[in-house]
């Protein structure tokens, strides 16, 4: 095996333990977490998350009384600032 392969061979072993350390099936899915852990990320209370949910990348998940899901990579943006 030569230089080149073995980068080759060593980036895609790389790659698959990343993806096991996370737990991601894929490393381009998004990760939603629901509004407690959401809160925890941001430092704020669940209930004040609610109030203020429309300044963060989220979903709804259900109907009507559906459970509210947040972009966990938004999120640790926000965070960082």
């Amino acid at each position: 095996m030569d230089y080149q392969e073995m980068n080759v061979f060593a980036a895609m072993v790389a790659e698959q333990v990343v993806k096991k350390l996370k737990g991601v099936r894929n490393l381009t899915e998004t990760e939603y977490v629901d509004t407690d852990e959401a809160a925890r990320i941001l430092g704020i209370s669940a209930n004040y998350l609610r109030q203020v949910k429309d300044k963060y990348p989220h979903m709804k998940a259900g109907g009507k009384q559906g459970r509210i899901l947040f972009k966990r990579d938004a999120l640790l943006q926000q965070f960082q600032r």
